[in-house]
C-alpha cells in the first residue's frame, strides 16, 4: 500500500512539473509577434495622451533579451515611438524594460499582456493592456 502511494505521488509530481515546464515554454513561444491594445495615461494634466498601440515583440534569446518596437495609431496609421530593449523572466512570465526616464514592466498571461510605465521617482505614468494578434 505504501509503495502504491509513493508511486502515485511520484507520478503526480512528475505530471505537475511537466505541466509547469510546458506552460513556461508556451508563454515564451507565444511572446514573439504583434500585440495590440491601449496605453492609458495616469497623470493628469501632463503631455501624455491615451493611445491605441501595437507592440512588435521579438523572441527572447537564450538570456531572455528581447525588443519591443512600439507604434501608436494616428489617423489609422502606425507611427513609430521607438524600440525598447527588454528582458523576459521566464519563471515569472514578465518583461522588464529599463530606461533612463522610467521602467516598463509587463506581465504575460496567455495571449494578454498588462503593464506599467513608472517614472524614476516611482510615479505611475501609464497603464498598458494589449492582446496578442494571430
Amino acid at each position: 500500500m505504501n509503495l502504491l502511494l509513493t508511486i502515485t505521488a511520484f507520478l503526480f509530481c512528475q505530471a505537475a512539473i511537466s505541466l509547469a515546464c510546458h506552460a513556461a515554454t508556451s508563454a515564451q513561444e507565444k511572446l514573439a509577434g504583434d500585440w495590440t491594445g491601449e496605453s492609458i495615461c495616469t497623470v493628469h494634466p501632463s503631455s501624455c495622451h491615451d493611445e491605441h498601440v501595437i507592440y512588435h515583440v521579438t523572441e527572447p534569446d537564450s538570456t531572455g533579451k528581447l525588443q519591443i518596437e512600439a507604434d501608436k495609431i494616428v489617423d489609422d496609421k502606425p507611427q513609430s515611438m521607438g524600440t525598447l530593449d527588454c528582458t523576459f523572466d521566464r519563471q515569472h512570465s514578465s518583461i522588464t524594460c529599463r530606461m533612463a526616464n522610467g521602467d516598463w514592466e509587463f506581465a504575460v498571461v496567455g495571449s494578454n499582456m498588462t503593464g506599467t510605465l513608472k517614472l524614476p521617482d516611482g510615479t505611475l505614468f501609464r497603464k498598458i493592456s494589449v492582446h496578442k494578434q494571430g
